[in-house]
């Protein structure tokens, strides 16, 4: 549901370290149907890989700018799947020092009804890009910080912050996350950060936490915090979250 401004967090923090951010909105989300006619801010993909090429690009965007600068990989939640996703596949040869994910999100704490998973099923077929308002609403519990939660709200009034999913989004997406999750014990050549989350109302940590720690080789350096809901990097303890991957960051470069 969020848009690359929500992370001015991480930003901001490391650019008082010289270290440059950049953001995207993907398809879809935040600025997204300002540049495009007739589109909508809201959870659907057309397929991830269409999504890993546009990573992609922006990757060689940012690239070619900074030529020999060391690039890091930043995604949470839906953005932490899909930095996983590109590391297994065309992130594999790019030049890139690391990848640094928070709460990713392999599985879905909130279950659909049986009934709603079937409907799912068929709407996906006849009108896979219908806007669907999720059973259950959980802006009030992404994070502790009550003014990054009031800028939520403020965003989903301006429509810059999606509130609904397409039914072809929940087929793709469980279709990608079965595949990652699968496919992460080939992970190989890039370091990783994982800061997971204890009280996540919408990823399931303990299931990132058994197959992430399954990566061999010793590329994972995994944090956890029990308190912190969903979104680490807008959590109130997120200066000391952004000063670990700092650590870890300069041991790379």
């Amino acid at each position: 549901m969020a848009h690359g401004g929500d992370w001015v967090t991480p930003a901001l923090y490391f650019k008082e370290k010289n270290v440059a951010t950049y953001a995207i909105d993907l398809r879809w989300h935040g600025t997204y149907p300002q540049h495009n006619k007739g589109g909508k801010t809201f959870c659907h993909v057309n397929s991830y890989e269409e999504t890993l090429r546009d990573i992609d690009k922006f990757y060689t965007l940012i690239r070619e700018k900074h030529p020999t600068t060391p690039i890091f990989i930043i995604g949470h939640s839906i953005g932490g799947l899909n930095a996983l996703h590109y590391g297994l596949t065309i992130g594999k040869d790019r030049d890139i020092k690391g990848y640094i994910v928070s709460s990713p999100w392999l599985k879905s704490v909130v279950a659909l009804p049986k009934v709603l998973k079937a409907l799912t099923k068929i709407l996906v077929k006849i009108v896979p890009t219908i806007a669907v308002k999720p059973t259950e609403v959980l802006t009030d519990v992404l994070t502790h910080d009550e003014k990054i939660t009031a800028r939520h709200h403020a965003d989903e009034a301006a429509g810059i912050r999606g509130t609904s999913g397409s039914p072809k989004f929940v087929v793709e997406s469980e279709k990608t996350q079965a595949w990652v999750i699968d496919n992460l014990k080939f992970w190989k050549k890039y370091p990783m950060f994982v800061v997971l989350s204890g009280q996540d109302k919408l990823a399931d940590n303990d299931l990132g936490e058994s197959v992430l720690k399954g990566i061999p080789g010793g590329f994972v350096t995994l944090v956890k915090y029990k308190d912190n809901y969903h979104e680490n990097f807008n959590e109130v303890n997120r200066n000391e979250i952004f000063a670990k991957i700092w650590d870890w960051m300069q041991k790379l470069i």
